[in-house]
Formats: C-alpha cells, structure tokens, sequence
C-alpha cells in the first residue's frame, strides 16, 4: 500500500471516529477537543503535509483534488444507508463534524497544501449533494476567536440577515441587558454562560441552512422583537425569561442530543 492509499484510509477513520464529539462543541471544551484530537492524527496530517512536499508542482493540484474526494465520497455513501427518517439529524451530525473538527484538524496549521486541500474537500462536499445543509470552510482559529469574543451571537447574525449594522439599535439594546442587567445577578450569569456554550454551535448550523434568512426572520419576530419591547417597558426579568426559552428552543430544534 502506498503513502497515497494509506492517507485515505487515515482520512476516512478521522471522520467516522470524530463524529462521536459533537457535544463538546461548547466554549469550555471545544479547545481540549480539538488538541486532543491534533494529537490522534498529527501523523495523518504530517504524511499529508509530506506527501504533498515528495509531489512535483504540476501534480499538486491532481493530488488535491484526489485527496479532497475521500472524505466527500465516504460520507456519501453512508448518507445512502440512512433512513431517510433519520437524514435530517445524520446531516447536522456531519456538516458539524466537519466544521467544526475534520476541516480545523487538517487545516490547523495553515500550511498552503493543507488549506487548498480543506477548501476543496468543502467545494466536493457541497457540489455531491450529501445534506441538504450548506458547508462552509473554517478554521480553529476563526471558530475560537467567536468564542473568546463573547458576541451577542444569535442577535447579531438575526441583525446581519437582515441587514441591520453591527451598532444598530437592537444590538446595543440587547448589549446593555446584559451587561446592566443580566449579569448582575447570579441566574443571569448563569444565564449568559449557558447562552454562550450554545449559541455559537446554533447559528453555526442555521448558517448551514438553505433558509436561513427565513429562520432569522422567524427569530427576531417571535422572539427578539418581543424581548425588545419588555426592554423599552423597563421590563426585563419578562426579557430573561422570553430570552431563555428562545435560547433553549433553539437549542431543542437545531443541536440534537
């Protein structure tokens, strides 16, 4: 067998063996996962990083694009065992796989080959149709810096859907609840720490979504723009409590246990 034959093999075990951590998507743990996981296969990425060096510059892009199918292609076929009952929930599970670890795993050092070669493997993923979910290309660093931002996560992407400025009124609306309200209390900051373990991995798969300016509108009428008006009535414990079922429902309808 071939150093080639060997990186699929080692490509295909990263992804079925990855899709178990998908519940440790949170802020507090995503960053032992993903170094525990840079661990298990930094040979996998060292043989592809040297594989690439042994090729000549005219067949790199051939190797690329040869690696880049392994991944698309193995999924594919497990979609087809799937019940299609059950396909909505396997689709999630895998474009959050590979968003959120095969894709930062082997791009996270940023070497040219391996980003060309995770940018392909997204373009081969969507143009093959697995899910019916739109994959975008990440990295660790980028998916870390969300959350270390500690952003306004969902209310922000509702307002950016919409077309709405990052200082819009609604953003330093719900900005200034927490800050002058939320966090004053130990249920609100337990609130806000619960939102924040959760809210990245929400918006990460509403953005996946082929209607996801549609789930953002849904959003902001049912529950934003109610949130806002208890705010403007100077009442914000109705606030907490619309924000927590928001936040909970989402969790309930877009992150599957």
């Amino acid at each position: 067998m071939d150093r080639t034959d060997t990186i699929k093999k080692e490509l295909i075990v990263l992804f079925d063996e990855m899709l178990v951590h998908g519940k440790e998507f949170k802020r507090k743990s995503y960053a032992g996962a993903i170094e525990d996981a840079r661990e298990r296969y930094r040979h996998t990425v060292d043989a592809i990083i040297q594989c690439f060096a042994a090729s000549p510059i005219e067949e790199k892009a051939a190797l690329t694009d040869e690696l880049a199918r392994v991944i698309p292609d193995h999924a594919y076929e497990k979609m087809q065992s799937v019940k299609k009952r059950s396909r909505e929930r396997i689709s999630v599970d895998y474009n959050m796989n590979m968003a959120v670890y095969v894709v930062p795993i082997l791009n996270y050092s940023r070497q040219a080959d391996c980003l060309a070669l995770t940018e392909r493997m997204v373009e081969l993923w969507n143009e093959k149709g697995i899910t019916n979910m739109n994959l975008m290309h990440s990295t660790y660093d980028d998916i870390a810096a969300g959350f270390e931002h500690r952003l306004c996560y969902i209310t922000t992407a509702v307002c950016r859907s919409m077309g709405k400025p990052d200082d819009c009124y609604e953003l330093q609306a719900f900005r200034n609840f927490r800050d002058s309200y939320l966090i004053k209390t130990p249920e609100g900051r337990s609130l806000v720490d619960e939102y924040y373990e959760l809210a990245p991995g929400i918006v990460m798969l509403i953005n996946m979504r082929q209607d996801a300016g549609e789930i953002y509108e849904k959003i902001y009428n049912e529950h934003l723009k109610p949130c806002l008006e208890f705010i403007e009535e100077g009442n914000n414990e109705a606030c907490r409590r619309r924000y927590e079922s928001m936040t909970r429902g989402l969790k309930e309808k877009y992150l599957y246990a």
